[in-house]
Order: structure tokens, then C-alpha cells, then sequence
């Protein structure tokens, strides 16, 4: 079934006007030259910390030809650079409307079929490994984690249909309501570059524009940057900044209290959030918003985290936009279908009703977002997963920051698996179990780190004799998944980046597990703030040393059996080159300029 065409968008002339004037440097218009006028921007003084300015709306559809008359210059904001020069080069656009379309289909049969082959054959072989010894019993606590980690993820997804793609086009265009529902943008900062935030809230202006009911953008800025305040009075946003005293004062629960004081401080029906480097489609509430219109107890509406992957941008860069798309593309559509997706924060609309009901954001130092989705559901109050991306973000550029934002990320959920609340709630079986995979996603690949090293220096260190050259065709439709399949699978390119991910957020959820257990949680930092790019001294011990030095180790055995027991042993030395090269990658990506 072809897609409907986009409905016409009567200010598509004006969107395009707007960036050829960015790009001359900000040029005066009049109401002559536009569609629909913007309004007028003037210099006045920046507002103090705390103070709750007067919000500016964008008018409505029914205002738009009087206002046209009115023939104001209007300043459109210019792109202004900042930072380094590397991070303005790569400066994230709307998705296209061909990258719309980037998850439609998500050719589950496929992998599950080949994962699940590869998989049986690899447990079984291990099994078999494992009682040739009796020590060797000693994995048998990993192995089992693995295969029950395994089963539930499988069970999660096996016969989940793909998300309705031409349906979901036929309902946007079809989305024509009398009146409009008033929607409020919700732009919380803390510190970030500033040449992002103006990149990305170009995006929300035009959005903010498009839209044709009563739209009101907030900057919620949690650093108190006056560069930022002016840059929000530049374009016609609401700033706001929490005081530093009183009820909710500067950096109470981080980014869940600065949510907070921006509902507190708001009216829209619906609340949609971009988090700093987000840069969204102008006809995002086309997309998300009839899906709230339809259905009352639905809640929150959210779509997709969406990365772009180019050979201009940091190793880090690419690998972290890689290991995003299994999450976003397969995963999330499954959970939806059994009423367990998640809410990530950015990108996603929510119900105002449905968040008073809460008191706004849940009150938590970190994924506010997870956190937040589980109370609403909890209240009764529906999620829905629409996998069109919609916004486009930045990616951690270098290693220290892919750290902390995957560390954050493992902590907030698996502090929801050890809260009383998750239990307590009833919920439907396979439900439970999406959040349940989720849970035993963070610790497997933690354990994993530790333990996968341990198996091929096992053999080759006290079991060389079980290295036979038939014993690999045990394991070779594991490797023809991992480096075949799985790679062929993405649509975004899927390089040995992406393994140098795998191991960095490996490492990320072991100690954020840790952490948790020790009640001892990392600071919270930004993952695009200007601390986020602190060097982590135990992030590179464990790299350096750990993964570092068992990878030399492996190497050394290997090469060394290989010449004195015989050819056998080449595909393990092949095997442990690999790991160091992705170790040497992971350091290398600590050094990338940001």
C-alpha cells in the first residue's frame, strides 16, 4: 500500500525562506515576504533566576491573516557558531521524509530465526564443554543467566506484528480537528553549547510556527546562562530558571525538578520535550498528537531517539547512533504490542491531565523518563510507542560521555527493579516481563564483560586439548550472526564502532550496577554538558587493564599455541586480535576532540 502524500503545509515556503536566511546571517523580513508573520523580537532585559515570565504564544491558524496585515519587520534569529568547531560542523537536521520511514519493517523472522539457531547450538556446545570438567561448573551461573535472559527476551517478541505504517500516515493526514488542542514545548538545558541549543530550536521554531493551534515553547534552563536566556528571547521562547531557594530551588532532583517547575508553570493540554540536541520535524503534532485525540487514558505518546551515523562524526559518535537502532526498531514496537514500552523522555508528548495526576515528572535523580512512564501506568494511564522518527539528536562524542549517559540510563532502570512500586503493581504478565528484559539486558552485558575473556583464556591457558578444529563449527553460526546478520540487519552503518559501544556500555552498567547495590551513585552530569567529557579513572582502569590486558594475555596464548600444537588455534588468535583492536578503538575514542 503506497503512503498518502504529506498533507500540504501552508508554511513549507516560509520553513525554506528561514534557513536560506540562516545561512546568509540573519536577515530582517517583512509580513509581505512570509506566509504567516513571526513575532516581533525586541531587546529588553534578560529576566533573574526564578523570575516566571509572561509566556510568549505563537497565535492561532484564526489570527494569522490579521496579523499578516500588520506588515512588522520581524529579526530572525541567526545561527550563531559556538563551541568547537567540530561539534558545529555536525549539527543535527529534522529527519527527512524518507528517514520517516527509516523503521518500517522491522524483519524480526529473520534475525529471530538466525539468533535463535546460532544460539542453541552455542548453549548446547557449552553444556557440553562444561561437563568435560568438573570445575568448569564454575560458568554454569553464567550460562543459565544467559539462557533465561535469553528465553524472556524471545518471549517478549516472538509474534509481535510490525507497526502499521501506511495506517499511521492515513491517520495523520487525516487529522484535520476543528479546533486544535493548545500544546506547550518543554526545552529543558543545563549548560550545554549554545551553537546546539540554537541549532535545535530552530527546529522547535519552526514547529512552533507550523503548528495551528496555540503553541508556547519553554526554555527550562537549569544553568542559568544568560547566553542561553537571550538566545531564548531571540526567538520568541518563554525562559525560565529555577531560583535558587524556595519549594523547587536550582538542581533539586536535576532534570525531574526542572520538569516539575516548568509544568508548574505552564497551561497547554498537551506537553511535548526535546532534550538539548533534539532537533524535530515541524509537523511532529501532526504525528503524535491524534494518536491522544483518539484515545483519553492514553498518557504519553513517544517516538523515536533518532541518530544520524556519517563518516564526518567521532568513532564514538557512530558507535553509539549503531547500538540504538535494534531498541528503537524492533524492541520497543514488541513492548508496545504487550503494553510494556517505555518512555525515553525526549521526543515523546504527554497528557498535561496525566502528569497532574503525578504531580508532574516523577521526583528522581536519574531517567526521570523511565521512572515517570511506570507511575503513569501504574495510574492507569496508557503508553504508545509510534517508531517514525521525528527528531534528530546528537550522539556522546567522546567516550567519557557515552559513559555517563549509559550509566545513567542502567542506574534509573535498574532502581526501578528494586523499587517496592514495581512489584506491588499488577500488571499483566508479559507486560512485567518487558520491563523485566530490560533489567536483565543491563546485567548480562555487565557480567559479560567480566566473564567473556575468561572462556577463550580458560581453554587455552588449562584446556588447550579441546581446541579441535571441528569444535568450531559449534560456534561459527554465533559468529555468522555477529558479523554477518546482525550487521546486515541495520540500516545504519554497523562497524567494529559499534563494538567498541558494546564494550564501553558494558563497562557503564557494571559499575552503575555496583553503584546501585553499594548506594553510592556517580554524580549526575549532563551527557551534552561541558562536564560531561571528565576523564572516569575507573572507566579506563577497567578498559585499559582489564579488557586491555586479557586481550594481550589472549593473544599470547594463542599465538603461542598455534605454534607449538598446530594450526587449530589460528581462528582464536583471529578471535583475541579482534578484542584488543576494539579495545585499542574504545581508548583511542577517549582522545577524540569533541
Amino acid at each position: 500500500m503506497r503512503l498518502q502524500a504529506h498533507r500540504a503545509d501552508p508554511l513549507r515556503k516560509h520553513h525554506r525562506a528561514l534557513r536560506h536566511l540562516a545561512a546568509a546571517g540573519g536577515t530582517v523580513m517583512t509580513a509581505e515576504e512570509i506566509t504567516a508573520p513571526l513575532p516581533k523580537v525586541t531587546e529588553t532585559t534578560l529576566p533573574e533566576p526564578g523570575v516566571v515570565e509572561a509566556p510568549v504564544r505563537r497565535r492561532s491558524a484564526s489570527r494569522r491573516a490579521t496579523a499578516a496585515a500588520q506588515l512588522l519587520p520581524v529579526a530572525v534569529p541567526p545561527r550563531k557558531s559556538g563551541g568547537t568547531h567540530r561539534v558545529s560542523d555536525r549539527l543535527p537536521q529534522p529527519p527527512t521524509d524518507a528517514e520517516t520511514l527509516r523503521y518500517d519493517g522491522r524483519n524480526q523472522r529473520l534475525l529471530m530465526r538466525v539468533s535463535l539457531a546460532s544460539f542453541t547450538v552455542l548453549a548446547l556446545s557449552q553444556f557440553t564443554f562444561m561437563l568435560t570438567e568438573p570445575w568448569l561448573l564454575a560458568f554454569a551461573p553464567f550460562i543459565a543467566f544467559t539462557i533465561v535472559y535469553y528465553v524472556l527476551a524471545l518471549w517478549v517478541n516472538f509474534g509481535t506484528r510490525d507497526f502499521d505504517m501506511p495506517g499511521h500516515f492515513e491517520r495523520k493526514d487525516a487529522w484535520h480537528p476543528e479546533a486544535y488542542p493548545s500544546l506547550d514545548v518543554f526545552l529543558p538545558i543545563c549548560r550545554e553549547e549554545i551553537s546546539v541549543l540554537r541549532n535545535t530550536w530552530r527546529g522547535v521554531f519552526d514547529l512552533m510556527m507550523s503548528y495551528q493551534g496555540d503553541c508556547t515553547v519553554y526554555v527550562l534552563d537549569d544553568g542559568a546562562d544568560p547566553e542561553a536566556a537571550h538566545a531564548a528571547r531571540e526567538f520568541g521562547f518563554s525562559y525560565l530558571s529555577r531560583p535558587e531557594t524556595g519549594e523547587n530551588p536550582r538542581g533539586w532532583f536535576k532534570k525531574a525538578g526542572n520538569l516539575r517547575y516548568g509544568f508548574a508553570n505552564s497551561h497547554g493540554t498537551y506537553i511535548a520535550v526535546f532534550d538539548a540536541d533534539f532537533v524535530p520535524r515541524a509537523d511532529l503534532p501532526a504525528h503524535l498528537l491524534p494518536y491522544l485525540e483518539a484515545d483519553p487514558k492514553l498518557g504519553i505518546v513517544q517516538s523515536p531517539q533518532y541518530f544520524r551515523t556519517h563518516p564526518g562524526q567521532t568513532r564514538m559518535e557512530r558507535g553509539a547512533s549503531a547500538v540504538q537502532e535494534l531498541f528503537y526498531r524492533l524492541v520497543q514496537v514488541s513492548r508496545d504490542q504487550r503494553n510494556g514500552s517505555i518512555c525515553v523522555g525526549s521526543c515523546a508528548v504527554y497528557r498535561r491531565e496525566a502528569l497532574a495526576a503525578n504531580g508532574g515528572a516523577t521526583l528522581i535523580g536519574h531517567s526521570e523518563d523511565v521512572h515517570t512512564g511506570f507511575d503513569l501506568r501504574r495510574a492507569g494511564w496508557g503508553i504508545r510507542y509510534v517508531p517514525v522518527p521525528l527528531a534528530t539528536g546528537l550522539c556522546p562524542q567522546t567516550a567519557d560521555a557515552f559513559f555517563v549517559q549509559q550509566y545513567r540510563w542502567c542506574m534509573g532502570s535498574m532502581d526501578l527493579l528494586r523499587h517496592p512500586r514495581f512489584w506491588q503493581h499488577g500488571m499483566p504478565l508479559r507486560t512485567r516481563a518487558c520491563y523485566l528484559s530490560g533489567f536483565f539486558y543491563y546485567a548480562h552485558t555487565a557480567v559479560f564483560t567480566v566473564v567473556t575473556p575468561l572462556i577463550p583464556l580458560t581453554l587455552l591457558l588449562l584446556l588447550p586439548g579441546h581446541v579441535r578444529l571441528v569444535n568450531y563449527m559449534f560456534i561459527a553460526p554465533s559468529l555468522i550472526y555477529n558479523f554477518v546478520v546482525f550487521p546486515a540487519w541495520h540500516r545504519c552503518r554497523y562497524g567494529t564502532e559499534a563494538w567498541m559501544a558494546k564494550l564501553l556500555y558494558g563497562w557503564a552498567h557494571m559499575f552503575a550496577i555496583t553503584d546501585l547495590l553499594r548506594r553510592k551513585p556517580m554524580g549526575w552530569r549532563p551527557t551534552g554538558g561541558k562536564s560531561a567529557t571528565r576523564a572516569n579513572r575507573r572507566l579506563w582502569i577497567g578498559v585499559g587493564a582489564y579488557s586491555g590486558g586479557t586481550s594481550v594475555a589472549w593473544i599470547a596464548a594463542a599465538g603461542y599455541r598455534a605454534a607449538t600444537w598446530g594450526v587449530q588455534f589460528a581462528p582464536m588468535f583471529a578471535l583475541g586480535a579482534f578484542s584488543l583492536y576494539t579495545t585499542v578503538l574504545a581508548i583511542r575514542a577517549r582522545k577524540d576532540p569533541a
